[in-house]
C-alpha cells in the first residue's frame, strides 16, 4: 500500500496552531519581519516583532511616526504579508476561513480618511451596512446610537463639506458601526476635542469589559494610553516593552508613560552605542542623535554588511565557551547582546531576546508533551546553528497520530537583517491569495450603487461620460472628410481685351470664341474662388505670399490656337501646342488642397469639352478617354473620406472613453485609502472589478449608442450591414479599453503616470490600426506589427459591415470578434495578477 508524502510544517507553525501560551489571544504575532524596496533601497520596517493581544482587552500601540505601527496593523488585517514570521488573528491566519479577516469580524479605521466625499454621512454608513449585509432595523438603530455617541453632524451633510475632525469621527463611526469582535484604530483621536476623546475612550472601555470586544489602538498621546489594559512601546520596528501601564510605571519607578518610553529608548540607544564603541569605532553623540530620529531607517541599529564592526564587537565579547543555549545564540547571531538595566529589565533588540528564546523552548517542550516525540529539540551543544536559526520540521500526519518515528528536520536562517533577509517566507499563502469563490451579491450590489452615485454626483465626470461621446462624433463628422471650399485661385486671362475693361463674355452655343471664359464657367464656384490678376508675375507673387493656392493662366490667343491645334492634328507645331494649353501652377504644400483643386480643374475641363461637343451636335463620348468606370461593387462612385474613417473613429471613441474612465479607478481609491478599507471589510478584488465592470459597461452601452446614433442618423454615414453586429463589435472594443484601463490603474500609483501611459499608448494605437490611412500604405514590417493592436481587426470588421454589408460568416468579421475576446481575457488576467501581487506586497 503506497502512502502519500505529507507536506512538512515547521515548529513555529505547530506552536501557532495550539492555543496561545497565556490564555486565548485575539492577535498573536511571532518573529514578524517586513521590508520594502530592494537592494540598497531596501528598508526593514518590522524586525522580529513579537506581540500578544488578549481577547476582550484594549491594547495601546505607541510609537513615533515611521516606527512601523501602520505596517504592523496592515499585516494584522491581511492587507500585507510578512517577509517572515507568523501572525494569528482570532484563531487563524489573516485571509483564512478560520480567522474571517478580512471581513466583518474586524473594524478598521486607517490613518487616511478613507471615505467617499460625494456621500452623505447617512449614505456612508448605509454603504458599509450593505457591505456587511446588516439588517435594515439594525442599521437604523445603530445610526441613532452612533450619531449621539460621536456627536456627528446631520446625516444629510456630505462628507467633503465636513471639517477634518468631523471627518475623522465619521471614519471612526464606520469602524464601530457593525460591532466587530476586533477593533483596529489607527490614530482615532487626532483632531478630536478632549471631551469627545474621553467619550470615545469610555465607549471603548465598555466594549472591552461589557461585550468582550478586543481593541487595538495607536496614538501619539502617550498618557492617553493609560486606559488600555496593555500597551506596546514600539520603536524602529520592534517592541521595547509590552506590559500594562501600571506595571511599567511601578517597575521603572516613574510617574508618566512618556518617561518610561524615553528611558527605554535611551537604554536601547546606549546598548547600541556601547557595542559600536567596544569595537573601536568612534561614534559622535551628534551622529547618534541624528540617527535616532530616522526611525526604522537608522543604520546604526542594524548589523548589516555596511556595518561589520557591530558583528565583530559581538564576537570579541563572547570569546569564552557559552554555558547556555541563549549565550550560544547571541554568539552565533549577528545581533547586539542585550544587558539588563538597574531594574532588571532587558529591552528588546532587533533579534529575539533571551527571554523570547526561553519562551520558544518552553512552547516547544509543551508541544512535545502534547504530541509525543515527533518534535526534536535542537541540542544545546550543537555548534552548527543556534536554536533560533534552526527550523524544526515535522509531518502533520505524525502530529495527528502521535507516531513515535523521528521526523526529518532542516535548518534555515531566520535573520531579519535588511541586507540578508531577501527570501520570502517558506509558508505557502496560495489559498489566501487565489480565492476562487463566487462574488457576494450584496457586496457587489453595494459597490455598483456606490459607483453610480459617485459618477452622477461628480458634475465634471457626468459631463465627460454622457456628453463627450456625442460631441466627439459631431466634431468628427463636421471637421473630417469634407471637401475643402472657398479656395482662392489667381486667374490671368490674357485673352481678354483691355480696351473693353477685360469683360469675360462667353456663349453656350456652337460658337468658337472666348473658350477661356467658357471653361471658367464650369469650375466649381463653391470650391474655387477666382481672383483676377493683370499679369502672370503678380499672380505668382501672390502664390508665393500664400494669398492664393495657385494660378490659372490663358495665353493671348488661346481660343484660336486651340482650334488650330484641333484642325492641324499631327501637323501642329510646338508653338501652337504651347499657346493652346491652360497653364496651372499650384501650391503643393498642402497635398489635400492641391489634389482637390487638381480634381476640380480637370473635371471642369471635361465638362467644358463635353458641353462644346454637344452644342455642335457631336457625340459627347467622342472627346472622352476610352476608359469608363462602371458602377462599384461596394460603396459609391464618389465616396467621402468620412465614410472611410467613420468605423475607425467609432471604435476609437469607444476605446479611449473606456480607458479614460477606468485608468484612475484604483489609483483614486488606493490614494485615499478607500481600497484598503473596502478590502479589510471583506470585499474581494473580483467583486471590486465586477462592480466597476457593471458600472462601466452600462456607461459604455450608452456611449456607444450615442456615437452610432449621431453617425448614422444625424450625419447619414452609410451602414450596409447589421446594426446589431456593429453595436456588438463596438461594445467589445469598449471592453478592451475598459480592461486596459484597469491594468493601467492597478499598475500605476500616481494619476500622472496613468495619464502618461494612457496617452502614450493612444497614438500608436490610432496610427497603426488603420484609422487614418489604409494598412496597405504601411511598410510590410509595420503592417505585421499592426495586427497585434486591439483596434486593427475590429476596425476592419466594422468597415466591412458598414461598406460591404458583410455578416459574421466572413473571416474579416469573425476575426475582429475573436481578437477582441482574446484581448479582453488577456488584459483581465494581467489585471487580476497585478492586483493579487500588490495586495500582499504593498
Amino acid at each position: 500500500m503506497s502512502t502519500e508524502s505529507t507536506p512538512a510544517i515547521t515548529v513555529d507553525e505547530a506552536i501557532l496552531r495550539q492555543p496561545a501560551p497565556e490564555g486565548e489571544a485575539a492577535v498573536y504575532v511571532r518573529n514578524a519581519c517586513k521590508s520594502f524596496g530592494v537592494g540598497k533601497r531596501r528598508a526593514t520596517v518590522l524586525r522580529n516583532l513579537e506581540m500578544t493581544v488578549k481577547k476582550g482587552t484594549i491594547y495601546g500601540l505607541l510609537g513615533a511616526s515611521g516606527c512601523g505601527k501602520t505596517t504592523l496593523l496592515s499585516c494584522i488585517v491581511g492587507r500585507r504579508s510578512l517577509d517572515s514570521g507568523d501572525v494569528l488573528v482570532l484563531g487563524g491566519e489573516p485571509g483564512s476561513p478560520e480567522s474571517g479577516i478580512p471581513g466583518p469580524r474586524v473594524g478598521y479605521m486607517p490613518q487616511e480618511l478613507a471615505l467617499y466625499g460625494d456621500f452623505t454621512i447617512k449614505e456612508t454608513l448605509e454603504y458599509f451596512g450593505r457591505i456587511y449585509n446588516l439588517p435594515a432595523a439594525f442599521v437604523k438603530s445603530q445610526m441613532e446610537f452612533i450619531f449621539k455617541l460621536l456627536d456627528l453632524p446631520p446625516g444629510h451633510r456630505y462628507v467633503k463639506t465636513l471639517s477634518g475632525g468631523q471627518q475623522r469621527r465619521v471614519s471612526f463611526a464606520v469602524a464601530l458601526f457593525h460591532e466587530p469582535e476586533l477593533l483596529i484604530l489607527d490614530e482615532p483621536t487626532v483632531g478630536v476635542d478632549p471631551m469627545l476623546r474621553k467619550s470615545i475612550w469610555n465607549h471603548l472601555v465598555r466594549l472591552s469589559t461589557d461585550h468582550g470586544r478586543t481593541v487595538i489602538i495607536t496614538t501619539h498621546y502617550i498618557e492617553e494610553a493609560r486606559q488600555a489594559g496593555t500597551i506596546g512601546l514600539m520603536r524602529s520596528g520592534h517592541l521595547l516593552a509590552e506590559e500594562s501601564p501600571q506595571n511599567l510605571l511601578a517597575t521603572h519607578g516613574l510617574r508618566t508613560l512618556e518617561e518610561v518610553f524615553l528611558k527605554l529608548s535611551r537604554t536601547e540607544r546606549a546598548k547600541k552605542h556601547g557595542a559600536l564603541t567596544a569595537s573601536g569605532r568612534a561614534v559622535r553623540p551628534a551622529d547618534s542623535t541624528q540617527q535616532e530620529d530616522h526611525g526604522h531607517d537608522n543604520p546604526a541599529f542594524v548589523c548589516t554588511a555596511d556595518n561589520p564592526d557591530a558583528t565583530s564587537a559581538v564576537a570579541s565579547r563572547n570569546r569564552t565557551t557559552p554555558s547556555t543555549i541563549g549565550e550560544q545564540y547571541w554568539k552565533s547571531s549577528k545581533s547586539v547582546i542585550p544587558r539588563a538595566d538597574e531594574h532588571g529589565i532587558v529591552g528588546l533588540t532587533f533579534s529575539p531576546s533571551r527571554h523570547n528564546l526561553e519562551e520558544r523552548i518552553s512552547d516547544t517542550q509543551t508541544l512535545q508533551r502534547r504530541v509525543g516525540s515527533n518534535v526534536n529539540l535542537p541540542n544545546a551543544d550543537s555548534g552548527a546553528a543556534p536554536f533560533d536559526s534552526q527550523e524544526i520540521v515535522c509531518k502533520p500526519s505524525e502530529l495527528k497520530t502521535g507516531n513515535s518515528s523521528t521526523s526529518s528536520c532542516s535548518s534555515s536562517n531566520l535573520s531579519c537583517d535588511s541586507a540578508v533577509a531577501t527570501s520570502r517566507p517558506t509558508k505557502k499563502r496560495g489559498s489566501r491569495t487565489f480565492n476562487l469563490s463566487m462574488p457576494s451579491a450584496h457586496r457587489t450590489a453595494a459597490l455598483i450603487r456606490k459607483n453610480f452615485l459617485i459618477t452622477i454626483r461628480n458634475i465634471g465626470m457626468f459631463a465627460f461620460v454622457f456628453l463627450m461621446p456625442g460631441l466627439q462624433s459631431t466634431l468628427f463628422c463636421l471637421a473630417i472628410g469634407r471637401d475643402p471650399t472657398s479656395l482662392k485661385m489667381a486667374v490671368v486671362n490674357e485673352e481678354l481685351d483691355p480696351s473693353v475693361g477685360r469683360v469675360c463674355n462667353y456663349t453656350t452655343d456652337c460658337t468658337y470664341s472666348m473658350f477661356s471664359c467658357r471653361y471658367l464657367r464650369y469650375l466649381d464656384n463653391a470650391t474655387i474662388v477666382q481672383i483676377p490678376y493683370q499679369s502672370l508675375s503678380d499672380a505668382l507673387d501672390a502664390t508665393l505670399q500664400g494669398t492664393v493656392w495657385g494660378v490659372i493662366h490663358f495665353g493671348p490667343n488661346f481660343t484660336e490656337e486651340l482650334l488650330e491645334r484641333q484642325v492641324d492634328g499631327n501637323a501642329v507645331d510646338k508653338e501652337t501646342i504651347e499657346a493652346s494649353r491652360i497653364g496651372i501652377t499650384l501650391d503643393w504644400s498642402n497635398e489635400q488642397i492641391a489634389l482637390t483643386l487638381q480634381h476640380r480643374l480637370v473635371g471642369g475641363f471635361n465638362e467644358f469639352n463635353r458641353n462644346l461637343v454637344t452644342s455642335c451636335d457631336y457625340q459627347p463620348v467622342i472627346p472622352s478617354i476610352p476608359v469608363e468606370f462602371m458602377d462599384p461593387v461596394y460603396g459609391k462612385k464618389n465616396p467621402s473620406f468620412t465614410d472611410f474613417m467613420a468605423p475607425g473613429i467609432i471604435l476609437t471613441i469607444a476605446y479611449t472613453q473606456a480607458v479614460s474612465l477606468t485608468a484612475a479607478v484604483f489609483i483614486n481609491e488606493r490614494k485615499q485609502g478607500l481600497l484598503d478599507r473596502s478590502l479589510v471589510a471583506g470585499v474581494r478584488t473580483s467583486e471590486i472589478l465586477l462592480g466597476h465592470l457593471v458600472t462601466q459597461f452600462t456607461v459604455l452601452v450608452f456611449q456607444s449608442s450615442v456615437v452610432l446614433l449621431v453617425m448614422l442618423l444625424v450625419f447619414k454615414i452609410t451602414c450596409q450591414g447589421s446594426l446589431v453586429l456593429a453595436m456588438f463589435i463596438t461594445l467589445l472594443q469598449g471592453m478592451c479599453g475598459m480592461f486596459y484601463g484597469f491594468v493601467v490603474s492597478s499598475l500605476c500609483d500616481q494619476q500622472t503616470s496613468a495619464l502618461q501611459l494612457s496617452l502614450g499608448s493612444f497614438f500608436p494605437n490610432m496610427l497603426l490600426s488603420g484609422v487614418l490611412w489604409p494598412m496597405e500604405g504601411m511598410s510590410i514590417y509595420l503592417r505585421y506589427l499592426s495586427y497585434f493592436i486591439p483596434l486593427t481587426h475590429a476596425i476592419e470588421a466594422l468597415r466591412c459591415i458598414f461598406a460591404r454589408g458583410w455578416g459574421i460568416d466572413k473571416p474579416e468579421v469573425y476575426w475582429g470578434i475573436f481578437v477582441n475576446f482574446g484581448w479582453i481575457v488577456g488584459l483581465l488576467s494581467v489585471c487580476l495578477t497585478i492586483i493579487r501581487i500588490r495586495k500582499y506586497t504593498g
